[in-house]
């Protein structure tokens, strides 16, 4: 809404020049082209967001009464046109009422109602979010209660009762904290996932999720392990880990260590973690005792895999490596080489102003495509081979008058051309012949009154979406809207495309318009989903304002 105090000038008299641009910014909404690019923008943001939550959520309050009367307020406040002036209203009406302390800063249940009402905006139960909060907050009370103290959380009676299977606690999946383990001080603090449960030794299989023991599979007992309050989402960034030129995760064997203290590691399996700049050494995870070392690139000896040779070049004074199977050579390690070209690969991200390039979908793919920039490895005789076999084809295709590509003789082009697709001319007159077509089709039995709005402007027009746009609104849920608003929506929605198409005529600038017109009149035939329906409603209701 607008603040009606800067309408007014310094001697206090109404400024209506100040109003009516107000007015008239505040119309364009939505609008294709350059004007309201921000909301449209902002309007995609929020629908990336649906299903999803950015605050963390607060314990469940045990009071059953007051969290479903939380719970309600919070919809009715999201529902209503002004939201703020809703929730003043409900506050002074309830001022000084038991159970609506909520409403006030600082007062019960207050973290549970702003999460709820974060929770109607993104379309999330918030309650079993809530409650698992609340489970969490009372284990790791427990847990950290217990391990303070030094007392077991097991069985604590005077005589030691016979061994039996028991129930899983934790469910698989789960996201767990480790405490209190005395022997591997460094597990404690660490997040784990459970994997599997034994009943009979009354121990859980965790996995580490990121950090220095990533991956690494362990048996706990439940009085190790708390609910983590971490998301998944902060997991997966934690797994991000400093990397040098071996990439982590990269097997290596530890050599050439020559004080006392850490002979005995020379030899040992490792993997390593990552890079630590400060030090300038790599911390590796020991495959015999999962303990992290810091050691130094030279006392690394990386891991021939499988199916290569590893040779020493006495004038040179460096290995190099043989692949067996392909006789193909390299100065380069190939386990460095094969992990840069996991993390290396391209992907093709197309834009939305991109979508009239054309791409050439058949380009024949090289093995050298997959090669760093001065990389060896390539078998001449095999490359000889490759070459005479396209020339001798590309010599068969130019006798059978077929059309071959002037390049190196690499490519296949015995293929005929294909034809590019006519792109559809948009104009004003072909978008109001496709309406009228539509239009004939909902004669029958219709919902809405059809109208001439010939000799009207856009913003009088869109008036009669606005009761339809209400009945929208006022939903719980826009998934579940009746057939009879669907084809009343589609059949106004028609109208009003017919007429913004006559109006673009008068535009000496219209193409985007156009565009973006054109494209909801193809959609709108073919929407499966109501929110769908409701979203471009709501974008030729936006439009039409500003014609």
């Amino acid at each position: 809404m607008a603040d009606q105090s800067k309408m007014y000038r310094w001697d206090g008299s109404f400024d209506f020049k100040r109003r009516e641009d107000w007015d008239y910014k505040h119309s364009y909404s939505f609008m294709a082209g350059w004007l309201g690019q921000d909301e449209a923008k902002e309007a995609q943001r929020r629908k990336k967001k649906i299903g999803t939550v950015d605050e963390q959520a607060p314990p469940l309050p045990k009071d059953n009464s007051l969290v479903e009367t939380i719970e309600k307020t919070a919809k009715h406040v999201h529902r209503s046109n002004d939201p703020t002036v809703f929730e003043h209203l409900i506050q002074e009406k309830n001022k000084g009422r038991a159970g609506w302390d909520f409403l006030q800063e600082g007062g019960e249940g207050r973290e549970y109602y702003l999460f709820c009402r974060h929770c109607c905006e993104r379309e999330v139960e918030p309650r079993p979010l809530a409650l698992h909060a609340r489970k969490v907050k009372e284990d790791r009370e427990l847990k950290q209660a217990n391990a303070k103290a030094n007392v077991f959380t097991g069985y604590q009676g005077t005589e030691i009762p016979k061994k039996t299977e028991k129930d899983a606690k934790f469910q698989i999946g789960e996201l767990m904290e480790v405490i209190g383990v005395k022997s591997k001080p460094d597990y404690n603090g660490k997040i784990v996932r459970v994997m599997k449960f034994y009943p009979e030794a009354d121990r859980y299989e965790v996995k580490f999720e990121g950090g220095r023991y990533d991956t690494v599979v362990v048996k706990l007992k439940e009085e190790n392990l708390m609910y983590s309050a971490m998301r998944e989402k902060e997991v997966q960034e934690r797994k991000e880990m400093p990397e040098g030129e071996i990439p982590n995760g990269t097997k290596v064997e530890i050599s050439g260590l020559q004080s006392d203290a850490a002979k005995w590691m020379n030899g040992q399996k490792a993997i390593v973690v990552c890079w630590d700049k400060d030090t300038e050494r790599y911390e590796v995870r020991l495959s015999i005792n999962n303990d992290v070392k810091k050691v130094k690139a030279a006392n690394l000896r990386l891991e021939v895999p499988e199916g290569w040779e590893e040779h020493w070049d006495e004038h040179l004074g460096r290995h190099y490596y043989v692949n067996m199977s392909t006789q193909k050579v390299t100065w380069k390690h190939p386990t460095v080489t094969n992990q840069r070209g996991k993390f290396g690969q391209v992907r093709e991200k197309l834009d939305a102003d991109l979508e009239e390039v054309e791409l050439d979908h058949e380009r024949k793919h090289y093995e050298v495509d997959d090669q760093e920039e001065m990389e060896g490895q390539f078998n001449l005789q095999a490359l000889v081979k490759k070459v005479e076999e396209q020339e001798e084809r590309r010599e068969a295709a130019e006798e059978a008058g077929q059309d071959v590509d002037s390049d190196d003789g690499l490519h296949d082009m015995a293929k005929p051309k294909k034809k590019k697709a006519k792109k559809e001319k948009v104009s004003p007159e072909s978008i109001v012949e496709k309406a009228l077509l539509l239009i004939e089709h909902t004669f029958v039995a219709r919902e809405s009154i059809k109208k001439d709005y010939s000799r009207l402007d856009g913003n009088f027009v869109a008036r009669d979406l606005d009761p339809v746009i209400q009945r929208w609104e006022a939903l719980e849920r826009i998934s579940e809207a009746p057939d009879e608003l669907c084809k009343e929506t589609f059949e106004v929605m028609l109208a009003l495309i017919q007429r913004g198409a006559d109006l673009l005529k008068e535009l000496s600038q219209n193409r985007l318009q156009l565009s973006e017109l054109n494209k909801v009149l193809n959609r709108v035939t073919t929407i499966e989903k109501r929110e769908e329906l409701y979203e471009d409603a709501k974008w030729v209701h936006s439009f039409m304002k500003t014609l």
